[in-house]
């Protein structure tokens, strides 16, 4: 890094990983380009199997990365668990927060998400698990949102929070899913430990966002010692952050931590102390 920064050349996850920062990944914000470099504390699901030739031609053929970028098919992804239901009045509030859509192109990329066509939503996984490439990896989930059906697939997706090239747009998919299908109390038992390695997924947008679904669900207020004690991490490295424009990302934690500690947390050194509370004393 120090090298790269001495020839003033743009800091890439392309020159960054073979550094030796597997996971590392470049977040652009208003005034700096953030880059993360931790690892995840475990892969979602890599292995050295290589994915199956003929469904990653399948997602290349169905999904363009050049469509996938589109405001047009980015509001069609996040709207398509309300068009499902059908639930117009959020349709409606997503479609009012990009008024410039062109509706053809919008339509039609409902539609695509809409086809039971192509790869299974397990084939779909099996993509996620074993694709070498981050482009196959976006197709593959827009691929799972087109097939996405039950508790127990929006289950599947939960390691794929920790992809650091796929995880934000994972993370939108669930929020949509779980919308509509709030997790029972059997269910957040089972949801429990993949959540609480998900936020400690190094990127902030993931782990803030994760936290925000937290708090819509509602969690059960008994599971917060679960959540703050190995799932502080990156919380932490957000509050501890002193840059100006990481204000976005406290200020999504403190509704969280509102909630889990039933009191108002409005600044940094009250989420502080409070999390405070759950980490180890240090000898």
């Amino acid at each position: 890094m120090a090298e790269l920064n001495r020839r003033k050349e743009t800091v890439c996850m392309a020159a960054i990983r073979p550094l030796g920062y597997p996971d590392a990944k470049v977040i652009v914000l208003p005034t700096i380009m953030l880059v993360t470099l931790r690892s995840q504390p475990t892969p979602p699901c890599r292995a050295q199997t290589q994915a199956d030739a003929q469904v990653i031609s399948q997602l290349n053929a169905a999904w363009q990365m050049r469509q996938l970028h589109t405001p047009e098919f980015q509001v069609a992804f996040k709207s398509l668990p309300a068009v499902r239901m059908p639930d117009t009045a959020a349709v409606r509030a997503l479609r009012r927060k990009a008024p410039r859509l062109n509706q053809a192109r919008y339509e039609a990329a409902l539609q695509q998400l809409q086809r039971q066509v192509g790869p299974t939503f397990e084939q779909a996984v099996a993509a996620l698990c074993y694709a070498t490439a981050d482009t196959v990896r976006k197709k593959a989930v827009a691929q799972a949102a087109s097939r996405l059906q039950s508790a127990v697939q929006a289950q599947q997706l939960l390691p794929f929070l920790r992809d650091a090239s796929a995880g934000v747009q994972v993370m939108q998919l669930l929020r949509g899913y779980y919308r509509y299908h709030p997790p029972t109390t059997a269910e957040w038992a089972r949801l429990m430990p993949e959540l609480v390695v998900g936020l400690t997924t190094p990127d902030p947008i993931v782990a803030t966002g994760l936290a925000t679904w937290l708090t819509e669900q509602q969690v059960p207020r008994t599971y917060a010692r679960q959540l703050l004690t190995k799932g502080a991490i990156t919380q932490l490295e957000i509050l501890h952050g002193r840059h100006p424009d990481l204000v976005v990302f406290k200020q999504q934690l403190y509704p969280f931590l509102s909630y889990l500690s039933a009191t108002e947390i409005r600044t940094e050194q009250a989420a502080l102390a409070y999390l405070g509370q759950f980490q180890p004393r240090k000898k």
